[in-house]
């Protein structure tokens, strides 16, 4: 008996033309957003590749290792190929940083790209089930009970001592089958698209990534289905269901997650970046303050030294000069990460409150599943001030015992002998799927909780509720 109340109700739903209508939409949009992620990771993927050999040349063109300590070298963001289906952070303007051993390296913007595209969201697959697929699942389920309640076929089927728990748990099953088809039908075109893509260079974690992604946009799709059905069986019309439904799809998909970021800076507040900056020059003013002090006689004591005394006193004056920069490396340090860990405690406060809204810990949960969130943002900040440790390194192994304080006519490394053959180049990678899904797993058992948490409330509802 169930599997034929599960058939009558799939049907029921496919052969509608709301479903029709809004399932094609959504498979078509899915196709074509997956179609152009593509095309812009293609083009992202040549332009990285593109300027890692500009940037070296330029850096080349330095002629000097000082020279190069000063101006330091630029790197590119390295796109995420994930960003084909949650673009996620990727969508940001600043994706070039240089490198130096001045102040701590971010991604500052970049003012070849097109600002126009921050206007209006990315219809990636992560537009597609939150905003899309879940007002679909709404339009779907409102009138599953409501509509039969209202048309008496739900007292014509209670006639036939049907049992309550077999018919809503077959309106369940068969309505969220008929939801989860247009978003299987994007998903597996999506799947051979990339596959046929030689631009798109997906790994097995990939690949693993992908299926576990899907599994999480299934349970979205659950408590979007488990909500409306809730609210239908409540409802005493389906004019009434609808209603409640859209405002509560405004609620969950726009309102708080858009909402929640604006609360967390009231409940956990942070300077802003102006102030930062100007705390670091403050600062730092005073440190070269103290040194420049003991600089200012310079020239003069210059004059009456011998050659081996001048190379002794520029050597004094260049340690100098590195321990003061040292500290000011120093102080920049604390200012940044004071900064950011302030910032970081604001965005958990957001997340914390973002999360009642199953939407945002769906999207919490894929774009970090796929490098594409805040957590990979966070890990690739981290491995660009590690690359600064290492291009520091570098430089100063290859100006040991060279003059270079800009005195005593040194180069520091100049003419023939300058090289960056063996400069290191900034290397980004992911980590593991498994400690991506590890720091996401409260996100995907909220939604686990939510859907079981609203079904056995319609289950339940549905039990005690008057048929007539």
């Amino acid at each position: 008996m169930l599997r034929a109340l599960i058939l009558k109700e799939w049907l029921t739903s496919l052969l509608e033309l709301r479903f029709v209508v809004c399932a094609a939409l959504c498979v078509i949009l899915g196709i074509v957003s997956v179609v152009v992620l593509r095309a812009d990771l293609e083009a992202r993927r040549a332009e990285f590749s593109q300027n890692q050999s500009l940037y070296k040349d330029q850096a080349q063109e330095y002629g000097s290792f000082r020279q190069l300590e000063r101006q330091g070298v630029r790197v590119d963001r390295p796109p995420q190929s994930f960003q084909v289906l949650f673009y996620g952070v990727e969508k940001t303007l600043d994706r070039t940083a240089v490198v130096s051993d001045d102040f701590l390296p971010g991604f500052e913007g970049d003012l070849n790209t097109n600002p126009a595209v921050l206007l209006f969201p990315v219809a990636d697959l992560l537009f597609v089930v939150a905003v899309v697929l879940s007002l679909l699942a709404f339009f779907i389920s409102y009138d599953t009970v409501a509509g039969e309640r209202e048309s008496g076929t739900l007292m014509l089927l209670m006639s036939y001592s049907v049992p309550r728990d077999l018919i809503i748990a077959a309106k369940w099953i068969g309505g969220y089958l008929s939801l989860a088809l247009p978003f299987l039908i994007s998903l597996l075109v999506g799947a051979l698209i990339i596959s046929l893509s030689a631009d798109v260079p997906f790994t097995t974690t990939d690949w693993e990534a992908f299926l576990i992604a899907g599994g999480v946009s299934l349970l979205l799709l659950a408590v979007m289905f488990s909500i409306g059905l809730l609210v239908s069986v409540r409802a005493r019309s389906s004019t009434t269901s609808i209603l409640s439904l859209l405002a509560l799809w405004v609620l969950l998909a726009l309102v708080v997650p858009n909402l929640g970021p604006y609360v967390a800076e009231l409940v956990s507040p942070v300077p802003d970046v102006g102030q930062v900056e100007r705390e670091i020059a403050l600062r730092s003013k005073q440190i070269a303050d103290t040194y420049q002090a003991d600089w200012g006689s310079i020239r003069a004591r210059m004059r009456g030294l011998s050659r081996e005394e001048r190379a002794a006193f520029f050597t004094e004056i260049r340690a100098q000069r590195e321990e003061m920069q040292q500290e000011i490396n120093k102080v920049t340090a604390d200012v940044v990460r004071d900064f950011e860990s302030r910032l970081a405690r604001q965005t958990d406060v957001a997340r914390v409150l973002t999360r009642v809204s199953p939407v945002a810990s769906f999207v919490y949960a894929n774009t970090d599943i796929g490098a594409t969130g805040v957590r990979h943002e966070e890990r690739l900040i981290n491995h660009l001030r590690t690359y600064q440790r290492e291009f520091v390194r570098y430089v100063s192994e290859q100006t040991q015992g060279q003059g270079g304080f800009g005195w005593d006519g040194g180069g520091g490394g100049g003419g023939d002998e300058y090289s960056i053959d063996e400069l290191p180049a900034f290397a980004y990678r992911n980590d593991d799927l498994g400690s991506r899904i590890d720091a996401r797993i409260v996100d995907v058992l909220l939604l686990v909780l939510f859907s079981v948490a609203f079904f056995m409330a319609a289950f339940v509802s549905f039990l005690r509720s008057d048929i007539n």
